[in-house]
């Protein structure tokens, strides 16, 4: 389909919907219409509606210095629709994404192209997490035991200690073969819990030091989700920020941030931190020579807390709430934790002499206090707007008081720091009513009378390009039959799709039974999420042309696979959230306690926000073709089914086999 095509271009105004002067609607053509600079450099160009549309509520939306959300589908261009307005108008802002691969592709393929056409210069700059780059301090320290490290990593060890003396940003990725779970990295990055700002006595030189100079001096700065609520957390305790203020934040990928802002604005304890603090006094009084038996007999003891701590909880990996009951002192959860804080107090005791002969003991102590603060804040569990819960793994205990509402933070510490934050992605909005932004506003803390809102159509057709199989018969997921059946609807989907298929899972428990029950029996490849990196997966994936790629929760997003190697997507179930989960299960509560429905109001549109992204996978370029099967029975056999049915792409619903088979014999 061409992309200038007026295909289904009816414009979706929920929210405020104000709408340009016509000087600004001649801005907007200078610079995406036919006679355009971005014209002159991109081969075979033709404007998008769509994409145009998206420009203009971005500039909207800045000169009215209002929050912006805008759904933006596959093909939009959404990229080059919000920086090339906002840079043409001379703003200055951060734009954030939920993944790096995203964040290497503006800084490496949009910003060389917006150089070549935008009229003004402008610098920029990429940063990510604080765990990317060389902590010099803590390297310094490092060198001296260097010695200590596990055989296994001295290879690695030797190479890090090269490169330590001639990098100049100090970011980890320059050593390409550098594997991911290192265990002495984290001994010497630049994490946040370690850094003691300007007291460092490499302050000056620190790598961290020179990115934030450079950020503060850039008109443009790409960062992640992670690092930017990072970072504004750090702000909310008032200590070692990396960015710098911008008139305008874009958050791309913008469906991910409740969960981002969930995770950065909990309060959360766990034995890896105590362990961790008590290795990191060891080496710091080693480092000043400090031989003060009481400090040295605490640290053993602030580990063994931790180990209690996690043998006051279940053995097996698990996830639950917490009470305010199993956090009494009569508990052994409740026992345990008072043990942690007095192991802390009294390292405190013990650090106090020391804390002024070293900055890193100084900033241990301040470290300890910051976890007694949370640990008895856990133990209280006394704030009603939080829920508290737990999560074992393997040998790791980690407890956790996260908010149970998202906005009031965003309102708080984002909305006041900026004078436009614009929220955009493919999946944002639950429905294609007035309210399809109502889920998604309200967990932003945003007002729909004060927010623009953009509901962009799609700019595949896919009445033309794709299908949707709903199964007529099949037992419901929990049924005992569920897995066999679904195995078999599996197998003879993927015979008609010759392969070349995408199967998306709910549960790794249901993806291992359906594994087991295709090996052997279908003639396409099988990989399994788990056997290899996801990178180097959908690599084989798009080389080996009749592949069948299994995946769960990762694969349901960033999964960009253009032409004939992904030509069907196939889900298991509807995928619903667990109400076993306890930030789930809290959520439901409070709002049955607020006299709202829990299913309409948070099960569904989550629900609903997943299939898109699921779906989504299909359709990546307007010469794609493909099916796509949802093999859960209650989407057409329960009330809500519509409802979910009404929010997916338009594809034309077929229910037969032999329908399937048709399509993909004429592709």
């Amino acid at each position: 389909m061409p992309q200038n095509s007026d295909y289904n271009v009816v414009f979706n105004y929920n929210c405020q919907g104000n709408s340009l002067g016509m000087h600004s609607k001649d801005q907007i053509h200078a610079l995406f219409g036919a006679q355009s600079p971005l014209a002159r450099h991109i081969a075979a160009y033709e404007p998008r509606l769509v994409q145009s549309r998206m420009a203009e509520r971005v500039m909207e939306a800045v000169q009215a210095e209002q929050p912006l959300i805008v759904e933006a589908p596959t093909g939009t261009g959404k990229t080059l629709a919000y920086l090339l307005p906002l840079l043409a108008m001379g703003q200055s802002l951060i734009v954030s994404t939920a993944t790096k691969a995203l964040q290497e592709q503006i800084f490496s393929k949009d910003i060389p192209l917006l150089r070549q056409v935008v009229d003004r210069p402008f610098s920029a700059t990429l940063l990510k997490g604080r765990g990317n780059y060389l902590c010099r301090h803590r390297f310094s320290a490092f060198r001296q035991i260097a010695g200590s490290i596990l055989p296994s990593e001295r290879q690695w060890a030797d190479q890090v200690i090269a490169w330590a003396d001639t990098t100049e940003s100090g970011d980890r990725e320059e050593l390409l073969d550098l594997p991911d779970n290192l265990l002495f990295w984290a001994d010497i990055n630049a994490g946040g819990n370690h850094c003691t700002g300007r007291r460092c006595p490499h302050y000056e030189t620190c790598h961290l030091t020179l990115i934030r100079e450079r950020a503060r001096k850039a008109q443009m700065v790409v960062v992640n989700h992670h690092l930017f609520f990072a970072d504004l957390a750090l702000r909310e305790g008032g200590f070692g920020e990396l960015l710098p203020d911008h008139g305008v934040v874009v958050f791309d990928e913008a469906h991910r941030i409740p969960d981002v802002v969930t995770q950065f604005f909990g309060w959360s304890l766990s034995n890896l931190q105590l362990r961790e603090l008590a290795r990191d006094c060891n080496r710091e009084a080693y480092d000043i020579g400090a031989d003060d038996p009481a400090l040295l007999l605490a640290l053993p003891d602030l580990e063994v807390a931790g180990q209690q701590l996690r043998d006051a909880f279940p053995t097996e990996n698990r996830r639950e709430g917490l009470s305010a009951s199993d956090l009494e002192r009569n508990n052994p959860p409740g026992q345990a934790l008072l043990q942690v804080e007095a192991a802390l107090h009294h390292l405190l005791k013990v650090l106090e002499p020391h804390r002024e002969r070293s900055v890193g003991l100084a900033n241990c102590g301040r470290r300890a206090t910051e976890l007694i603060d949370t640990a008895g804040r856990i133990r209280s569990s006394e704030d009603p707007s939080r829920v508290y819960w737990y999560e074992t793994r393997e040998r790791s205990i980690f407890l956790t008081a996260s908010p149970l509402e998202t906005g009031p933070t965003l309102r708080e510490l984002l909305y006041p720091r900026t004078k436009s934050a614009i929220f955009t992605s493919a999946t944002l909005a639950t429905g294609s009513r007035d309210n399809g932004f109502a889920f998604f506003l309200d967990q932003l803390g945003l007002e729909s009378s004060q927010t623009l809102c953009e509901q962009l159509p799609l700019v595949f057709d896919y009445r033309q390009q794709a299908i949707l199989y709903l199964p007529e018969q099949m037992p419901e997921p929990d049924d005992a039959q569920f897995p066999a059946a679904l195995t078999a609807e599996i197998s003879t989907l993927l015979q008609a799709a010759r392969g070349r298929s995408l199967c998306l899972f709910t549960s790794q428990r249901m993806l291992e039974r359906v594994w087991q029950g295709l090996r052997g029996k279908t003639p396409y490849p099988l990989l399994v999420q788990g056997e290899m990196a996801k990178g180097a997966l959908l690599e084989r994936f798009r080389r080996e042309n009749d592949s069948v790629l299994l995946g769960l929760a990762s694969f349901w997003e960033g999964v960009d696979v253009p032409g004939d190697a992904l030509s069907m997507v196939i889900i298991d179930r509807l995928p619903f959230v667990s109400p076993a989960d306890p930030l789930v299960a809290a959520r439901s509560r409070w709002l049955e306690i607020n006299r709202r429905n829990p299913f309409q109001e948070m099960y569904i549109p989550k629900a609903i926000l997943s299939l898109k992204q699921g779906l989504g996978r299909l359709l990546r370029r307007s010469s794609d073709r493909g099916g796509m099967a949802i093999l859960d029975i209650r989407l057409t056999q329960k009330p809500y089914g519509r409802q979910l049915l009404s929010a997916l792409p338009p594809a034309r619903i077929v229910r037969r086999h032999q329908d399937v088979a048709d399509f993909f014999a004429t592709s």
